[in-house]
């Protein structure tokens, strides 16, 4: 509050009064003028930076990011000229900055993850790692999030994932997160693992397989397809397929090459197993005379297959 009386009037030209007591501290008209007009300077040029900022350095960002730039520009420069108008007028202000202080501490702990989206989504927008309509695997900080992005905005990301459900990101996570982005390459690699028979000869279904990818369309000849026995598994001979195909038809011709695979292997007779155990029971007229269920381990070796027992069984 100003207040004006003989007092504090020092000295005085054309009758403005030489200092004017304001919250308690006397300062002079020319003081006073002088943070009027840093104030209203800094509006000026705050207003300014944001045209240019919006307009011009943060042309390569997606309009919303320009606008969250613009007005932080704005503000941060409207904050500095405040507090650079109370320092020139000399007032004592330290109760209000303590109160102030306290203040801040609390919007600070409580506004803590609303400005860690705000500046992770800033930093998403320079760096780009994705971009609208992009399929890609976030994985790492959060669990595995597979999907098509759909938007990306100061505070969040937007995902339509596989199954048509919608997932919204803090951009805090997904800035920390590995983001795998299937539209970057031109190619993508089809991998597909084979099951044949230990009775089968390897080298017969691998020339099978290779053929087969020949003479699909779609498949790269650079890099050239492979085909090579991975691992001995307790049913199977597992064979790995790789193949280069367009990135834009790779699920489709992927479904295309399992198809073919299968059609081929069946119509040259080779035999793709399902996982399976084979039981040993004793002989049931041991066990009869026995009376016991306890059996010597030499009985069990004696013994009959599973299909064998069912088949007596019956």
């Amino acid at each position: 509050m100003t207040s004006l009386s003989a007092e504090n009037v020092t000295s005085s030209w054309f009758g403005i009064p030489g200092t004017i007591e304001v919250f308690g501290t006397p300062i002079a008209p020319l003081t006073i003028l002088l943070t009027v007009v840093i104030i209203v300077a800094g509006f000026a040029i705050a207003h300014s930076a944001r045209i240019v900022m919006t307009r011009y350095i943060s042309s390569h960002v997606p309009p919303d990011t320009r606008k969250t730039i613009g007005k932080v520009t704005y503000y941060v420069i409207i904050a500095i000229a405040l507090l650079s108008a109370l320092g020139v007028s000399g007032l004592n202000l330290s109760g209000l900055f303590f109160a102030g202080g306290i203040a801040g501490i609390v919007i600070g702990f409580a506004t803590q993850s609303l400005f860690s989206n705000l500046i992770s989504g800033i930093f998403l927008q320079i760096d780009k790692p994705m971009k609208i309509g992009d399929p890609v695997l976030i994985t790492g900080k959060l669990p595995d999030v597979a999907g098509v992005v759909v938007e990306i905005t100061t505070l969040s990301s937007r995902l339509r994932m596989f199954d048509g459900t919608y997932v919204r990101l803090p951009n805090s996570d997904v800035f920390l997160s590995e983001i795998r982005n299937y539209s970057s390459a031109v190619a993508r690699r089809v991998e597909i693992s084979v099951g044949i028979a230990y009775k089968e000869d390897v080298s017969k279904v691998v020339g099978i397989i290779r053929k087969s990818l020949k003479e699909t369309p779609l498949v790269l000849v650079e890099p050239e397809p492979d085909v090579y026995v991975d691992s001995l598994g307790d049913s199977a001979v597992n064979i790995n397929v790789w193949c280069w195909v367009p990135f834009s038809v790779w699920f489709d011709t992927r479904k295309q090459i399992i198809q073919q695979i299968k059609r081929e292997l069946d119509g040259n007779g080779i035999e793709m197993p399902f996982p399976q155990r084979v039981v040993y029971f004793a002989k049931q007229s041991r066990r009869r005379k026995t009376g016991s269920s306890d059996v010597p381990p030499e009985e069990i070796r004696e013994g009959l297959n599973i299909d064998e027992y069912v088949h007596q069984s019956d």
